[in-house]
């Protein structure tokens, strides 16, 4: 009897084993079921994200948005793309989830990602990202808002950049505006030291500060590009600026560094006025010696930078008297007085610049909500010149960077469908000024097959 039940004890034991190790082996093919893949492209998952947006989305036209429609099961938040790979966010049951969106896709080329409480989804950051759109617009102007540069979601959070990432700015923020664990920030929390130098004059090329000294509560410094030399010069909108700190180093003073990458052509003989911000409500900035860098390139590529150096003033009474920065003799003989003002002036850089209400990520969301990417057969971008005249009107668009007819034509027609802009002013007084952006193509599903 004992030798019987010690055989049963080991018959069990024998059993639990083979048990164990076909629930491992069964274990080991299911993780091979969802194990990843490489894929050479992404024309896969564009086929799923195609299915899904006839399937539950509520313009059949448009290819991708879908998440958040009346149609769009509830367990779907979001997609994305992880290198080739197709990635969708799903809440609840995943098994489910799969099955419904193999069936409606007939794919099985993407991957399932589990939301929970510590991962946001696209849906989740676009409900906050508008909601964040909506108490910025309502903000009063302040140190706040000058100090956002740029914000805008992140796969898995929203990012906001500001000018000074300081622990009192993220604080003002949370206070003001929103406080969420799903926002990030970013931008320099102390000033960068940069001891360049650049040149005030060379080949007849010149640049020099507009008035000699401003207050140091200005918020715009003013600056003359002079082209004295025998050929065209191309500048654009990027500048950096340093000032004289305590210790005698030089540090880069933080500024809004977004700006359209867009060409401006100064002839010999001609000029160009640019106005660079300060921001003194975000920094603060003190009496001393500032650096002006703006880069020029001649027609035979050679690349210059270009420095002006300027004063700022707790002399209040001395800055309102400032006269303007003598003509540099050295291009006096090419020097061009600019057309005096009429109605029909039309500038390229004024005091303050025409906005689009929301700002460039209202601006964004407008083009992706109205453009249609049917005639897109890759990631392409067409760069757009406006005048936005004095009543805020946008007019006569042109195309400043072109990819093919279709799509600059394209272009053209979101131009037509924008509601009035905030006008541009200088001295006070709205202007017609030149603003210039960037419209993005992305390839439908038909055209990437």
């Amino acid at each position: 009897m004992r030798r019987k039940g010690l055989y049963l004890l080991a018959c069990v034991f024998l059993l639990m084993v083979g048990c164990i190790g076909k629930a491992e082996q069964k274990e080991v093919k299911t993780s091979e079921v969802v194990l990843y893949v490489p894929v050479p492209n992404q024309d896969e998952g564009q086929k799923v994200i195609d299915a899904l947006s006839k399937a539950y989305g509520d313009d059949p036209n448009s290819i991708g948005d879908f998440i958040g429609s009346p149609r769009c099961p509830d367990f779907l938040e979001g997609h994305y793309f992880d290198g080739n790979t197709l990635v969708l966010q799903v809440r609840g049951d995943t098994l489910r989830a799969r099955k419904i969106l193999e069936e409606v896709s007939r794919s099985k080329a993407f991957r399932i990602e589990m939301m929970t409480d510590s991962i946001f989804s696209e849906k989740q950051l676009k409900d906050l990202l508008d909601e964040l759109n909506r108490r910025y617009n309502a903000l009063p102007e302040g140190k706040l808002k000058a100090n956002m540069m740029m914000w805008g979601s992140t796969l898995h959070f929203i990012e906001v950049t500001f000018i000074r990432n300081t622990p009192e700015a993220r604080a003002e923020f949370r206070r003001l505006l929103m406080d969420s664990p799903a926002i990030r920030f970013s931008g320099p929390e102390e000033p960068v030291r940069n001891n360049v130098t650049g040149v005030s004059e060379a080949h007849g090329i010149c640049l020099y500060p507009e008035y000699t000294v401003y207050a140091d509560t200005a918020s715009t410094a003013s600056f003359i590009l002079m082209n004295g030399s025998n050929e065209a010069i191309t500048c654009g909108e990027h500048y950096f600026i340093t000032y004289e700190g305590k210790d005698g180093q030089w540090y880069e003073l933080p500024i809004n560094t977004f700006a359209v990458d867009i060409a401006y052509y100064v002839t010999p003989g001609s000029s160009r006025q640019f106005v660079a911000r300060l921001y003194p409500e975000v920094n603060g900035n003190a009496s001393g010696r500032y650096r002006f860098f703006y880069e020029v390139s001649l027609e035979s590529r050679e690349n210059i930078r270009m420095m002006a150096e300027f004063r700022l003033t707790d002399n209040y009474e001395k800055a309102k008297r400032a006269e303007k920065t003598p003509i540099p003799k050295t291009t006096v003989k090419n020097y061009v007085e600019a057309p005096k003002e009429d109605e029909q002036t039309v500038y390229q850089v004024v005091e303050e610049m025409p906005e689009f209400l929301g700002g460039m990520s209202a601006l964004m969301e407008f083009i992706r909500k109205n453009l249609r990417h049917d005639k897109a057969e890759k990631r392409e971008r067409v760069i757009i010149q406006i005048v936005v005249d004095k009543k805020g009107n946008a007019t006569n668009p042109v195309v400043l960077r072109s990819t093919n007819p279709a799509l600059d034509e394209e272009a053209l027609r979101i131009v037509s469908l924008m509601p009035k802009w905030k006008p541009g002013r200088q001295a006070g007084k709205n202007r017609n000024v030149k603003f210039a952006f960037p419209v993005a193509f992305k390839p439908s599903v038909q055209n990437t097959n």
